[in-house]
């Protein structure tokens, strides 16, 4: 079952993509590019896997992202974590 994308999720998503695209690129030439697999470059892009930050690194050095542009991808993945940490810790104190 596919898990419904909402929320950072989506916005990183939607940004990695577009960046992608910005420089020409499919999701074949980018995991040729970066050493991801298209198949982790997809679930990002559609906001069901969350990057981490050696990840975000790779990507922004193999597109070469000015700093401001890789300062956003950073802060909207660590809103996400933040996020998924704190709905884990609610679930489990609900489960006491």
């Amino acid at each position: 079952m596919e898990r419904a994308v909402t929320g950072e999720g989506a916005s990183l998503g939607t940004l990695l993509r577009s960046i992608r695209l910005e420089r020409g690129m499919t999701q074949e030439q980018l995991g040729e590019a970066s050493g991801l697999s298209v198949r982790s470059i997809r679930d990002l892009e559609r906001g069901v896997s969350c990057p981490r930050v050696s990840t975000l690194r790779l990507l922004t050095q193999t597109w070469n992202l000015p700093e401001s542009r890789g300062a956003e991808l950073y802060r909207l993945a660590r809103t996400w974590r933040d996020r998924a940490r704190r709905q884990r810790r609610g679930v489990a104190e609900e489960r006491r």
